[in-house]
């Protein structure tokens, strides 16, 4: 082995990495940038579950919040907040509260006639996995309740044969979802979108790359087209292939994975599709960035990455650090998502997710724009 050939290569490929300025960002910059956002991500989005607990209105209502502020584990573990029996949906429905503990109005009037009241729970139930826990905790809150409510009327220490022997506990009900449904029910929604951006970003990019790299555009334009028809031509050619891409991916994740949902699949197709032509003229604008297949790469950490991370994929973009949340509002991954989950676990109509549309439509929009620019230059 000739070890001088081996350092004249490594030299050249060296010399060649050095002067490649966004090689170097990628392998130094990039990962502490996505380091960094993971850091504040995980930092920042501790946040506690909060429950609402919908109190008696009897004449022992006071001494039902004594005991519950007693036996409630505190709010670095479970806040708690106190409504009315109307806002329950709404406190819900609103993000206010994943779960409400619904006592009786006539709860301490009962006990005293011997009778065994029965509280209610209601969870929002678009994430099994915190719905599970809550459920868990209540359980354990009314076992809780329960006991303190035998020793108080034994005024002895022993605890009771029955746990539940004060109070009855009803089976859950659901503001969305349901006991079936599982913590991939809840994540299929969002990879919808986020598999639909990162697929068509990947190949359009790459594959429009290859159109100028092999010199197909320049044989291209000796066609009779204009140039405003070539453009058309090619945003038309990807969007296409791409929008067949996402109904693929939706219908394999209803059809074939069997994920359960609530709702309209025209318009979760509706979201994927704004989403999806998005993607693809930023690929095509981003594209005229590259010279090769590596240097599209390079795009990858900071366009999906940061969106991954931002969006609201694993954590709630109300638990991001204030500094980062900023950055969400401006990510179409962010409205992707909301919209979506909307849809398909909460069965959200056209109206409600108007905005997140309309965000999706400018980001399109744009990107259209950007890409029949950078286009038109590079036919000029």
């Amino acid at each position: 082995m000739n070890f001088q050939r081996v350092l004249s290569l490594a030299g050249r490929i060296l010399r060649q990495v050095i002067h490649d300025r966004r090689t170097l960002a990628l392998i130094f910059l990039v990962p502490l940038l996505v380091m960094t956002l993971l850091f504040l991500v995980l930092k920042g989005t501790s946040s506690p579950p909060t429950l609402a607990i919908v109190y008696p209105t009897d004449a022992g209502s006071a001494r039902v919040r004594t005991l519950l502020a007693n036996l409630l584990p505190g709010p670095a573990t479970l806040k708690t907040i106190e409504i009315s029996a109307n806002q329950v949906d709404s406190t819900l429905n609103n993000g206010d509260a994943e779960a409400a503990l619904i006592f009786p109005p006539d709860f301490t009037q009962a006990l005293a006639n011997g009778e065994h009241p029965t509280l209610q729970i209601k969870l929002e139930g678009s994430d099994p996995a915190v719905a599970g826990a809550l459920y868990a905790q209540i359980q354990g809150l009314a076992r809780q309740v329960s006991i303190a409510l035998a020793m108080a009327q034994d005024q002895q220490p022993a605890l009771p044969t029955n746990l539940n022997s004060g109070i009855t506990l009803a089976p859950p009900q659901y503001l969305h979802g349901g006991p079936e449904y599982t913590t991939t029910d809840s994540l299929a929604p969002v990879f919808i979108g986020l598999f639909s951006f990162f697929f068509v970003f990947l190949l359009t990019s790459i594959a429009f790359l290859r159109e100028r790299s092999q010199g197909t555009i320049e044989r291209v334009m000796v066609s009779p087209l204009t140039r405003a028809e070539l453009v058309l031509g090619y945003v038309c050619g990807f969007t296409l292939f791409a929008l067949i891409q996402s109904l693929l991916i939706l219908l394999f994740v209803i059809f074939v994975l069997r994920v359960h949902y609530s709702g309209n699949l025209a318009l979760v197709f509706l979201i994927a599709a704004l989403l999806t032509i998005g993607s693809v003229n930023l690929g095509i604008f981003l594209s005229t960035f590259a010279q090769n297949e590596f240097q599209v790469i390079q795009f990858i950490p900071l366009v999906f990455g940061v969106q991954v991370f931002l969006s609201g994929v694993f954590w709630p973009i109300a638990q991001l650090p204030g500094v980062l949340q900023p950055i969400s509002s401006i990510l179409p991954l962010t409205y992707a998502n909301e919209a979506l989950r909307n849809v398909m676990l909460k069965n959200a109509d056209i109206g409600t997710i108007g905005l997140d549309l309309t965000a999706l439509l400018v980001f399109a929009l744009v990107m259209i724009g950007l890409s029949s620019l950078t286009t038109r230059r590079q036919l000029a």
